[in-house]
């Protein structure tokens, strides 16, 4: 009975310690806040009218994109049908086009105070005296013998070669049949004495009828022929590249007459 009695009162006496601290709030875990129905739908309603936002953004990014690239393409095929169909340029435009180049492969064009301008032959090579030779002048049927250096005066200015301070003098006979020189440098050498150094401008309109001919097969018949392979491939790519103007293609060559054979 007194075993009986003290489990009761030990009972009794954790329920009502139990009441006490969940009466203070000591022990009690803090909980979160739960959503409530209204707060939910809230939410809801916000995402789903960002999602609606980006969305109309999205389009409006893909119509500027469309209407951007429309306009790059327009503007692309306006530009191949200007090229490919020159006819339909106006007369102003075509008359300028063409003046613009007439004197573009012109040495006298471009003269600074003090130089001296070329004197243009009847064949219309252009021929420049540096310097005057105290020498005799050579005569059809003898052999000359000469210093030389080339350039592709009218594409980038690359050396075809210069033979100045070698073995590889060019030597041929003045107005022999075949032709052993090339027509610009026959009429060159036979205004010239030994000694002299004359500067010639070949035209690219007149390439072929005073330079080397177009066939390659027959294009170094007749010299002066570049000894390097750097100088052959420059001037081989003037003379066969049919995408540059003819000013693009002017040669330019200074000549030193060193000896006359008998």
């Amino acid at each position: 009975t007194t075993t009986t009695t003290t489990t009761t009162t030990t009972t009794r006496t954790r329920k009502t310690t139990r009441r006490k601290m969940t009466t203070r709030n000591k022990y009690i875990t803090p909980t979160k806040p739960k959503h409530t129905t209204t707060n939910r739908k809230q939410t809801g309603n916000k995402n789903i009218h960002n999602i609606h936002n980006i969305q109309h953004d999205n389009r409006n990014t893909r119509r500027t994109t469309r209407r951007e690239l429309t306009a790059g393409v327009m503007v692309a095929v306006a530009t191949r049908m200007a090229i490919a169909s020159p006819g339909r340029l106006d007369s102003s435009a075509r008359a300028q086009e063409t003046t613009e180049c007439t004197t573009c492969s012109d040495s006298n064009s471009s003269l600074q105070p003090g130089d001296k301008a070329f004197q243009v032959s009847s064949s219309g090579l252009r021929i420049l005296d540096v310097k005057e030779g105290r020498g005799p002048q050579p005569k059809q049927g003898q052999t000359v013998v000469l210093d030389w250096s080339g350039f592709t005066a009218g594409y980038q200015a690359k050396r075809i070669d210069n033979t100045s301070g070698t073995d590889n003098q060019f030597v041929f006979k003045l107005g022999s049949d075949p032709r052993e020189a090339i027509p610009a440098f026959e009429e060159a050498v036979a205004g010239m004495r030994v000694g002299g150094v004359r500067r010639i401008e070949i035209p690219g309109e007149l390439e072929e009828r005073l330079a080397y001919p177009v066939d390659k097969e027959i294009r170094y018949s007749a010299g002066p022929k570049p000894f390097t392979l750097g100088g052959r491939r420059a001037l081989d790519f003037v003379l066969d590249n049919k995408t540059l103007k003819p000013f693009n293609k002017t040669l330019l060559f200074d000549i030193r007459l060193n000896n006359i054979r008998q």
